[in-house]
């Protein structure tokens, strides 16, 4: 059995979340064989791998979404090749419509012997009448050009990764909806394969989220880019065997945004308990405060740093680690650091780059995440393995895993706070640290949830049984939880 990976923007080259997850599935299921393949946006600065590949992984490709750059030279007045059906089903993928027939749509968008590679396609006669005809229908009141080049920029990169022959497995596993789970889709159609989509957190969401404040792009544009996204996403959602989230929460958006609920799984993260477990009764100077996490904008490290200047007014002795990577947005990072400087917080908040973190948690008391947005955090559950306490925003599965869900009855281990707000982060935290006898209540209780309910145990055996039954042919439904 082989399966293909599809990334996009993350493993191998970026640390953490998703690229931890794979890594370890990956090399749990020693005896399965895997193919890697990885979307990134351009070869430009690409970052050099995190990672060393397990034996079991065969072959490895990059796809980088700005290779139209490199196609050979036009074949001038080249046309698609169409019959009336695919032109209309191509008319209808290109118009974000719903209804696309993605069997006829995706053979032709991924072949190049009917509609020419991605730039001939897009200064053919067929395409430019096809974008006279979309304009006067839905944007005749916008710009002409500016609508023109936004769909170009839509369609460019999308084209180009389809075109991309790809590596033939018998089963397409993408981690995300987006351009990995598209791309996975063409493969299913294109080898007739089984598809599997796992989703860390709702990726049409996330990119709604990031457009709604982006600057590059404006008004109508923007609800533009956001419908695209949830077309893409739908697409897989509706053709996937197999739809797999992480928590029940994601689940019922997947299900809300397409996916059948009768092949929608829930297969949630796991740790190696083993490896998390600290040695009792180590000696702390102060009280050390910690937060493992990419340092990025949705992460939201600011009103972690605003939160802590609070407590450090109350509480001198504390310490704050930023644990994680800071090159993925290195402008943030400084922005982050030049915020902690002006706060004179400079020799109280240590910034470790990507580091080992079991270097660190021997050292915390307690551990916080202010993500504006998570799945399922990895490093929630090793911090709770380790025995500490969390204070964590109301994202994601955050709740559900300081709470519990369901005939959970273990109690919490941690306090659920209100994205950005620094004050109420920073009384949760002082709440915690000042009660030592809640504090270690709190670690008891991560233990025995990440025991009972979040192992590396349960997450292997659960993906080689879905693996078994899809290359089998066979059909799961449920809830392995």
């Amino acid at each position: 059995m082989e399966i293909a990976l599809i990334f996009e923007g993350s493993y191998p080259f970026v640390s953490g979340g998703v690229s931890t997850w794979a890594h370890q599935l990956i090399t749990e299921l020693s005896d399965l064989n895997f193919k890697i393949l990885s979307i990134m946006p351009s070869r430009d600065g690409l970052p050099t791998s995190k990672y060393k590949l397990p034996a079991n992984v065969t072959e490895m490709q990059t796809i980088y979404l700005d290779d139209y750059n490199t196609l050979p030279p036009l074949n001038q007045g080249k046309e698609p090749r169409l019959s009336k059906r695919q032109l209309h089903e191509i008319e209808q993928f290109l118009s974000f419509d719903q209804d696309a027939d993605w069997q006829v749509a995706m053979p032709v968008l991924t072949d190049p012997q009917k509609i020419g590679n991605p730039i001939e396609f897009l200064k053919s006669k067929m395409y430019w009448e096809f974008m006279l005809k979309l304009h006067h229908e839905d944007y005749a009141s916008h710009d002409f050009n500016r609508f023109f080049w936004t769909m170009v920029s839509m369609y460019l990169p999308l084209i180009t990764m389809l075109q991309h022959e790809g590596l033939q497995a018998d089963i397409y596993h993408p981690v995300s909806t987006g351009y990995a789970g598209l791309l996975g889709l063409a493969y299913k159609i294109k080898y007739n394969k089984p598809l599997i989509l796992t989703e860390h957190g709702v990726y049409a969401r996330e990119r709604e989220e990031e457009i709604i404040k982006a600057k590059w792009v404006e008004g109508i544009y923007k609800k533009m880019w956001i419908r695209y996204f949830y077309f893409i996403s739908t697409g897989v959602y509706k053709q996937a065997e197999l739809v797999i989230s992480l928590f029940q929460k994601t689940r019922a958006l997947q299900i809300e945004l397409g996916a059948d609920s009768r092949r929608a799984l829930v297969i949630p993260n796991g740790v190696d308990t083993d490896r998390f477990k600290l040695v009792p009764g180590l000696k702390k100077e102060g009280k050390n405060i910690g937060s493992v996490l990419r340092v990025v904008p949705i992460k939201d490290v600011k009103t972690l740093i605003r939160a802590f200047k609070i407590v450090q007014d109350q509480m001198p002795d504390t310490k704050l680690y930023i644990i994680g990577g800071h090159e993925e947005d290195i402008n943030y990072y400084h922005e982050c650091r030049h915020l902690a400087s002006l706060l004179n917080l400079t020799n109280k908040i240590i910034f470790t780059g990507q580091a080992d973190t079991m270097e660190f948690l021997p050292k915390l008391d307690l551990l916080v995440l202010t993500s504006v947005s998570e799945g399922q955090p990895l490093v929630m559950l090793e911090g709770m393995a380790a025995g500490i306490p969390f204070v964590v925003t109301d994202v994601g599965s955050c709740r559900e895993l300081i709470e519990g869900i369901g005939e959970d009855d273990i109690g919490p281990c941690g306090i659920v706070t209100q994205p950005a707000s620094p004050d109420q982060t920073a009384q949760a935290i002082m709440k915690i640290l000042t009660n030592l006898e809640m504090m270690e209540q709190m670690g008891n209780n991560a233990v025995k949830r990440v025991e009972k309910y979040y192992t590396q145990e349960l997450l292997v055996k659960n993906y080689r049984e879905v693996y078994t039954q899809v290359f089998a042919g066979k059909q799961q439904t449920g809830c392995f939880c």
